[in-house]
């Protein structure tokens, strides 16, 4: 009897470490999840910021990247934003709760955007690249900002930004049939979705209203 009892608390105490330890690895998932999403969050809120930069609205840059950060469930710390300038630095922050531990825990994460005019055309398959031109017609003041991309640098940008580039064999721009848009001035953007349909093209993301691919 003493030795059955024995190995029923040694069966006990080893269950509750199993127990103990799932709790933990839930927790330390819940933190990876929460600064991949307030990276992706960041990521998006200096991308809008860059664009408020190039396209003034009757909003600031600040006021953009807040919105899009908590478009993510994150809230902006800072945006380093200045009016004429041509880079968006932004930090954001959300707070993540951990069940077993009882408390939440913040997260911050820092993203920047940088303005190019040029238009990032090389490489991309030539059918697309006339429904773009097509779109340029109907909707002027619209450029490429990113277009094809490497396995290589696709990978790097998912590494960097898993929560809004597509891991690598998964993204469009590898093949040269996605491209970021820029917009030059007020109504572009919304006058490039309207016509979109019309030149074979969506902008399948809601969240990234400048990612453009064939219909």
């Amino acid at each position: 009897m003493r030795e059955r009892g024995s190995v029923s608390v040694v069966v006990a105490v080893a269950l509750g470490m199993a127990a103990v330890s799932a709790a933990l690895i839930g927790d330390l998932g819940a933190v990876a999840a929460g600064a991949a999403r307030t990276q992706a969050a960041a990521d998006a809120a200096a991308l809008a910021a860059a664009q408020e930069l190039v396209l003034p609205s009757d909003e600031t840059p600040e006021e953009v990247a807040a919105r899009y950060a908590e478009l993510h469930r994150a809230r902006l710390v800072r945006c380093r934003c200045p009016p004429g300038g041509d880079d968006v630095t932004v930090i954001v922050e959300r707070s993540v709760t951990l069940p077993f531990l009882g408390e939440s825990r913040t997260i911050r994460r820092a993203a920047r955007a940088t303005i190019s005019i040029d238009g990032d055309v090389l490489g991309l398959e030539r059918w697309f690249l006339s429904r773009l031109a097509c779109l340029a017609a109907r909707a002027p003041g619209i450029w490429v900002v990113s277009g094809l991309r490497t396995r290589a640098e696709q990978a790097r940008l998912h590494r960097e930004k898993p929560g809004l580039a597509a891991p690598p064999g998964r993204s469009q721009h590898e093949l040269g049939l996605a491209a970021d848009l820029g917009f030059h001035w007020a109504g572009a953007r919304a006058e490039a979705h309207r016509e979109a349909a019309d030149c074979g093209l969506v902008f399948p993301v809601p969240h990234e209203p400048w990612h453009v691919e064939p219909a």
